[in-house]
């Protein structure tokens, strides 16, 4: 093949990208017409700048430069070094802007970058393995010609790229929004520290995925944890809840209502019960003021929850004395107490199994029951 034969559309955009033909031929006769076709993301490379440019036309100096760079999750640079492009200028021109109003201070730009950058890293590496791109070719891949893979990836570029940012700034906008509602209603309350709040902590896991991922395929490993993941996002925020990570075969929730919190467990447990695909979880809910930092949560709640979902029965769902005086009054909810279990690095711990009343509209059936006992507050 020579280069006149090459795909129309493949060399129209490396060209539009600044790209001269015989840079484009020479990576033809190399093998590494692929490489070039995703460089050419970036740009222009022939307008690469040093980060002592970048400091020189921005006024962000190279330090600072160096620190965001780091957050955002790239690899180190030299200070003249070309490797920085005019998408990097844009932005850092936008940090000056930032920094220079006092709407963002140093440390807080790049405590906000380090969550910036993991996010948009696993969400562009999922992107590319899920992608029209690449996720069909299958054992293909390895044996594909560069010059097939630089044209499906610069055809599949040229519709992703113009779409995604807005899509993100969209999504932005709505969590921005929702949370800004959350620190309002927290004012509201009296709460002077937004980063401490008082809530509900919940993790779900998938009752033996060790075992069942050793018999799997990663075709059918994938279609598991898709469909784990897709089920619990629709549970955890159909009743109010957030999800704040996957942890591989474990999901970690936050509701401010106790109530929703226990019908999210039982609600995923009744689910995946019934799932042809998944097997049983177990669910662990804690209440109690938990630190928020980063888009996560800590403290001994989040511990609390954690260590209580690892003793759960296939199927149940455990909550702690915290989340028992919460319900019991409130939830449809019949909850029976357990004798006190140790939990490592918390001691005794008071626990109760949560289920659903059976009459279902909680008349007669609600409060907490101790081993073969009514529960409390019934007659008879």
């Amino acid at each position: 093949m020579s280069m006149e034969e090459l795909p129309v559309a493949l060399v129209e955009m490396l060209r539009e990208r600044g790209l001269r033909d015989e840079d484009i031929e020479a990576a033809y006769r190399a093998g590494t017409l692929h490489f070039l076709a995703v460089d050419q993301l970036l740009g222009n490379p022939y307008r690469r700048k040093s980060a002592l440019e970048v400091e020189e036309e921005t006024g962000i100096s190279t330090q600072v430069l160096r620190r965001l760079w780091r957050a955002l999750g790239f690899t180190d640079f030299g200070d003249a070094d070309p490797i920085f492009t005019e998408l990097d200028v844009q932005a850092a021109q936008s940090l000056r802007i930032l920094l220079q109003s006092g709407s963002v201070e140093d440390e807080v730009a790049v405590q906000l970058a380090r969550v910036m950058g993991s996010s948009m890293a696993r969400f562009a590496e999922a992107q590319i393995v899920s992608s029209y791109a690449f996720g069909d070719l299958g054992d293909r891949l390895a044996n594909l010609d560069p010059v097939e893979l630089a044209d499906r990836f610069t055809r599949y570029s040229s519709v992703i790229v113009p779409a995604v940012p807005q899509l993100l700034a969209y999504t932005w906008i709505r969590h921005f929004h929702a949370a800004s509602r959350r620190a309002m209603l927290a004012f509201e309350k009296g709460v002077e520290n937004i980063s401490v709040v008082e809530m509900a902590v919940g993790f779900v896991d998938l009752v033996g995925f060790t075992v069942i991922a050793q018999q799997l395929s990663n075709a059918e490993l994938a279609k598991v944890v898709g469909r784990f993941e897709e089920v619990s996002f629709d549970v955890v925020t159909q009743h109010g809840g957030r999800v704040v990570k996957m942890i591989g075969d474990e999901v970690m929730f936050v509701s401010d209502d106790p109530v929703e919190a226990c019908e999210i467990g039982l609600s995923l447990a009744r689910i995946y019960e019934e799932d042809e695909i998944l097997s049983e979880v177990r669910a662990g809910i804690a209440w109690g003021k938990i630190l928020a930092q980063d888009g996560d949560y800590y403290g001994s709640t989040v511990n609390t929850a954690s260590r209580v979902v690892n003793i759960a029965a296939p199927g149940s769902v455990l909550v702690t004395e915290s989340v028992a005086e919460q319900v019991r009054k409130d939830a449809d909810l019949v909850l029976r107490a357990l004798r006190p279990r140790y939990l490592k690095d918390l001691g005794s711990v008071q626990l109760f199994v949560a289920r659903r009343s059976s009459t279902g509209d909680g008349a007669g059936a609600r409060g907490i029951v101790g081993p073969g006992k009514r529960p409390l507050g019934s007659s008879g």
